[in-house]
């Protein structure tokens, strides 16, 4: 029987969805705040679809929900989905809210559900999901995750035995997660055009995870990303399942077993690609064919959000994502640039802090991810000047003085829309971090008009 505080949570709950509509706001996490409040035990009282899957990891939680999320519904799955990235706790019931009739019961098929790692002791022992994807693990925000090893040490508590793990086996250290569950893998082969990334200043798994010795990199895609052996024991990275074998211009070749697919897929960043193997992996265990999937995926895009290009009188304008408090993102998102042979001369915006010290001081970061962060990747001649906006400017200015970029090259901006920011280099990139889109958005398509008004 349920309580009295659970249907007393479920009426303030909609009630504050109902307004936060009127208001034109998104009710993404809210109503599940309120609810908690209420009946902080709620999700044990809430009905939840017969089938479950859940994604988790550091980076591209959101671009995989979606894009699984998008695949499903085209298959006419009627299905819930957090696929905002609101993947707390207060957000997946917020979600399951909209999944549920007023008593709480279930009437959805499907829930896909992204999943906060460190969320996962409260979800998981009232959801169990089918499927668990875990895209992969890195170090995150020193506040709220500590360290990778804390991560990983909570999903390995807090994960189902019965759930079937989709796994990225270039990753040694999410690879090796709940060794009891079933399992499966996915990876990209080393492609003829890549170069190893051997430069970043880290690396956070360096020893074999069996016996201790030093592992051995056979291709060392980025970070701790590649494929590994150890020297001294039988450790090596797992074969893949499901494997991107080549990367064309306009199309990816899958290979599974000893037969191999054409996807057709525009060119993208390698991480783009590591979600989509991913997504391509849930759903053939899931049962649908390659056929079925292919005719589908070339309509999958990567949001807009995460990745926006504009060109406008021969120029380019950029948003891109890199996760705010996250080196390594931020790593990819520097190397990515600097490999773009094509854009010219390059103008920088970072601005992807968001926090004030007057008005949040509680919720000031630690900003030492800065140094863990591969700024000399921005250290070449095509990018001629970056702006560093936000409270923390003049922290990022020391960042990029200690990776050797002329101090002519940074200028310090103010958080303020009309900025006099000149369009002369062949492209502008703005990176931003996820609490401030809407920001960035702004800011891009100001540059667009600055752009087109020009003479």
């Amino acid at each position: 029987m349920k309580p009295i505080r659970f249907y007393l949570a479920m009426i303030l709950a909609r009630f504050s969805y109902i307004v936060l509509k009127i208001l034109g706001k998104n009710a993404t996490q809210f109503p599940g705040v309120i609810a908690m409040k209420v009946c902080p035990n709620i999700l044990r009282y809430l009905e939840v679809s017969d089938k479950v899957i859940a994604i988790t990891g550091t980076n591209g939680k959101t671009t995989t929900t979606n894009m699984i999320a998008s695949f499903l519904t085209a298959q006419g799955i009627d299905l819930v989905a957090n696929n905002l990235g609101s993947n707390i706790e207060g957000g997946i019931i917020s979600a399951l809210l909209n999944s549920t009739t007023f008593f709480g019961r279930n009437h959805k098929e499907m829930a896909v559900l992204e999943v906060d790692e460190r969320s996962s002791p409260y979800i998981f022992p009232y959801i169990n999901p089918d499927i668990i994807v875990i895209t992969n693990l890195f170090r995150d925000s020193y506040k709220r995750n500590a360290d990778v090893e804390f991560i990983l040490s909570i999903l390995e508590k807090s994960i189902p035995k019965s759930s079937l793990l989709i796994l990225n086996a270039e990753d040694p250290l999410s690879s090796n997660l709940c060794k009891d569950n079933p399992r499966k893998y996915f990876s990209i082969a080393p492609q003829e055009f890549e170069e190893e990334v051997s430069d970043n200043i880290i690396k956070d798994l360096v020893y074999c995870p069996s016996c201790g010795n030093k592992l051995i990199f056979d291709f060392n895609r980025y970070h701790h990303i590649g494929f590994v052996h150890c020297e001294r024991c039988d450790y090596a990275s797992p074969t893949a399942d499901y494997l991107i074998w080549k990367i064309h211009e306009d199309q990816i070749i899958i290979k599974e077993g000893n037969n191999y697919y054409p996807y057709q897929s525009e060119a993208s960043r390698i991480t783009d690609n590591y979600n989509k193997i991913a997504v391509i992996s849930v759903l053939r265990e899931m049962g649908y064919n390659h056929e079925d999937i292919a005719n589908y995926f070339n309509k999958i895009k990567v949001v807009s959000s995460r990745y926006s290009e504009t060109i406008v009188k021969n120029k380019r304008v950029i948003s891109m994502l890199a996760k705010a408090q996250n080196p390594v993102a931020n790593s990819l998102a520097f190397d990515f640039i600097r490999k773009q042979k094509s854009w010219g001369s390059i103008s920088l915006i970072l601005m992807n802090e968001t926090y004030t010290h007057k008005q949040n001081f509680n919720s000031i970061e630690n900003m030492a991810w800065i140094y863990d962060a591969d700024y000399e990747y921005l250290n070449i001649p095509s990018i001629k000047k970056i702006l560093c906006m936000g409270q923390h400017n003049l922290e990022c200015k020391i960042r990029l003085l200690f990776a050797g970029i002329d101090e002519d090259k940074i200028q310090l901006l103010e958080p303020s829309y009309s900025l006099d920011i000149t369009t002369d280099t062949d492209t502008t990139i703005i990176i931003h971090g996820a609490k401030n889109i809407a920001v960035a958005r702004q800011f891009k398509d100001m540059l667009v008009r600055r752009i087109k008004d020009e003479n």
